[in-house]
């Protein structure tokens, strides 16, 4: 409760150093999205919606724990299944869980990377990005040979990026907003995969900035140091050439389309009308929904959250629940896809072969859920849950 009370007091201080944030324009036509009001529920059955596919994997877990039930971190293209270690493994299986390839050039020469951030597969060269800082991407071929290095500008980052079209990844900054300031009013950005090159969405401005993390300084044997926090929440995501904006300081959440940004709905109360804040979460955008959150922004394992769906058909906003019924009792399908890149329209889960195989042997697997458990391997891991939403084409 001290810890708390003395964050959300540091939040205070800072934001009383910082000018109020300017009123956005409100569209009247617009929905509402209301943080705490009552929805009706949409109760969804997974396998309406999509196709789900069962893929045991013989990989290395991203964390050796016993978590039972996480997304998955890695890529996911229609050929290859891409997962990353924090190691710095890359392994590459195609859709029947075959391994091709694997390569692991964590380091710190030119050639290498220290950390993984996130990966994506650029499909039309066969070139595997990985994300080595927040400011520099290293491109590899299959074989996990260097091709090149991309550098953003200075002072600019990608703090989360997602695959937009042909030629653009559609990236969003946050450099400098941890240290209170806003040298970058136009968070969103494009940027080209063939040269690096910059193009600022400057149809969405931001006056003043949050991001999703927080810092706060501890003393451990007698030296200070500053623990760093992330809230697992996304500004964005893409579907089939349209993408949703959802910047952490503003009240409208947009569409962007064609070059176009079109504002899609509103939140109340306003971000900066509580602390801690709550922050809105992009969480998955299929042809026909979007899925998204409302986080409270604090460290505490205790905080508020709200799940909502967004119907693009109705134009109306509900409460939801997303099921597996492979599973008995219901599986819970996660929707936050913050740690992954997947084609439009595709979704991934994943659960321990060890909590797969103890669903079968309970008898609480049908389907083809109760077909795969019967071919798991010794040596496969972890079953990649892939849900593959079906294609809405008047909706995009």
């Amino acid at each position: 409760m001290k810890k708390y009370l003395l964050l959300s007091l540091s939040i205070i201080g800072m934001m009383s150093c910082l000018p109020s944030p300017q009123p956005e324009a409100v569209h009247p036509s617009l929905p509402i999205a209301n943080i705490h009001a009552d929805y009706p529920q949409k109760q969804m059955d997974v396998s309406t919606l999509a196709e789900v596919v069962y893929i045991p994997l013989p990989r290395k877990l991203f964390v050796e724990s016993h978590s039972y039930y996480n997304a998955f971190h890695g890529c996911i293209s229609e050929d290859w299944i891409m997962p990353y270690s924090a190691e710095g493994d890359v392994e590459i299986f195609d859709h029947q869980g075959m391994k091709v390839g694997r390569f692991n050039r964590q380091g710190y020469t030119d050639e290498e990377y220290p950390y993984i951030f996130s990966l994506f597969f650029e499909k039309d060269n066969q070139e595997i990005w990985i994300q080595a800082t927040s400011q520099q991407f290293k491109i590899y071929g299959l074989d996990g040979k260097l091709k090149r290095s991309i550098t953003l500008p200075h002072k600019l980052n990608a703090a989360a990026m997602a695959d937009y079209s042909r030629d653009s990844l559609l990236c969003y900054d946050d450099e400098w907003v941890s240290d209170g300031l806003n040298k970058n009013p136009y968070p969103f950005y494009l940027l080209s995969k063939k040269d690096g090159g910059v193009q600022k969405l400057t149809s969405i401005r931001v006056s003043q900035r949050l991001n999703n993390e927080e810092r706060f300084a501890l003393n451990l044997g007698g030296v200070s140091q500053v623990i760093r926090y992330i809230i697992e929440t996304s500004p964005m995501a893409v579907c089939n050439g349209k993408a949703i904006l959802a910047d952490y300081a503003k009240d409208t959440v947009f569409s962007y389309l064609q070059g176009k940004t079109t504002p899609l709905f509103v939140r109340k109360p306003s971000v900066f009308a509580s602390l801690p804040f709550i922050l809105t979460s992009i969480d998955l955008m299929t042809d026909q929904f979007l899925l998204f959150s409302f986080i409270e922004k604090a460290q505490a394992k205790e905080h508020f959250q709200r799940n909502l769906l967004y119907d693009f058909k109705e134009e109306e906003i509900y409460s939801y629940q997303l099921v597996n019924l492979d599973f008995q009792p219901a599986l819970e399908v996660r929707t936050n896809a913050a740690n992954g890149n997947y084609p439009s329209n595709w979704l991934a889960n994943e659960m321990t072969t060890d909590r797969f195989l103890q669903y079968h042997r309970e008898g609480k697997l049908k389907g083809k859920a109760a077909k795969v458990a019967t071919k798991i391997k010794r040596t496969d891991t972890s079953v990649l849950i892939l849900y593959k939403f079906h294609d809405e084409p008047t909706n995009r």
